[in-house]
């Protein structure tokens, strides 16, 4: 028996259709921004909830979100907090397969000390960290707006940890090494701004060979300190040593 044409015609552009179909899904899948997908993965359960312990011991540190997604892959959030002054100063948001998850878990412990802490907590501090620095006229890390999806329907108000902030009541900005002169100044003159003169405390990092500050960054209230790079820390200078010099000012 003969099958119609326009039968056979017809089966074949419903299966063309089916393919485009999926050829868009397949597209529009990929292109979902971090943001997108984070807030997807607000929905699946939190496998990771901790704080490395320098956040408390050196005023720097990481807080980690992850959950487990349907696929196996994991939502990942890294917020590096400053707790001292500028609050979330970088953010890692993105999607990790289980495995690479494992490892970077793996890898973190073995550089960092981890408190593993209640979701509540993370977001808390996270949250807490971003109203304290734009308090003072800093706002986060522009990849902040995208991770932050990953905390859905979280309560904050349910942590029952607390976490200080500033140093012995008054913001304490400490420059990293990537820290221009020209941004140092930009800190202080808001800090003068939104704290007032007398109502902050600073650390500069020279780097080897540097033995006074810039123009407009001179004051009469000056020591001279020693001073540690933690590369840990992306870079960011956290703690005290005898390898690098530093001048603290106390306006």
């Amino acid at each position: 028996m003969a099958v119609d044409p326009r039968k056979r015609q017809k089966k074949k552009e419903l299966r063309e259709a089916k393919r485009k179909l999926k050829r868009h899904q397949l597209v529009k899948a990929k292109n979902v921004g971090v943001g997108e997908q984070l807030a997807l993965a607000a929905k699946y359960p939190v496998i990771g909830s901790w704080v490395t312990a320098d956040l408390w011991d050196r005023g720097m540190g990481y807080v980690c979100l992850a959950r487990a997604l349907p696929n196996g892959s994991v939502g990942l959030t890294l917020f590096l907090i400053d707790r001292l002054c500028l609050g979330v100063k970088d953010v890692i948001a993105e999607i990790k397969s289980g495995f690479a998850y494992e490892t970077h878990l793996r890898e973190t412990g073995s550089r960092f000390t981890i408190t593993e802490v209640s979701p509540a907590t993370a977001r808390k501090f996270v949250e807490s960290a971003v109203a304290y620095a734009q308090s003072l006229g800093f706002p986060p890390h522009p990849d902040y707006q995208k991770a932050k999806f990953i905390f859905g329907d979280i309560n904050p108000a349910e942590a029952t940890e607390e976490l200080e902030f500033g140093k012995n009541g008054q913001p304490f900005f400490i420059s990293g090494p990537y820290d221009t002169p020209q941004r140092c100044q930009r800190i202080m003159a808001t800090l003068a701004r939104t704290a007032g003169p007398g109502k902050y405390d600073a650390i500069f990092h020279l780097g080897k060979g540097v033995s006074h500050l810039p123009d407009g960054l001179q004051s009469e209230s000056m020591e001279l300190l020693d001073w540690e790079v933690d590369e840990d820390l992306d870079g960011e200078e956290v703690g005290l040593s005898e390898d690098e010099d530093a001048v603290e000012r106390k306006d």
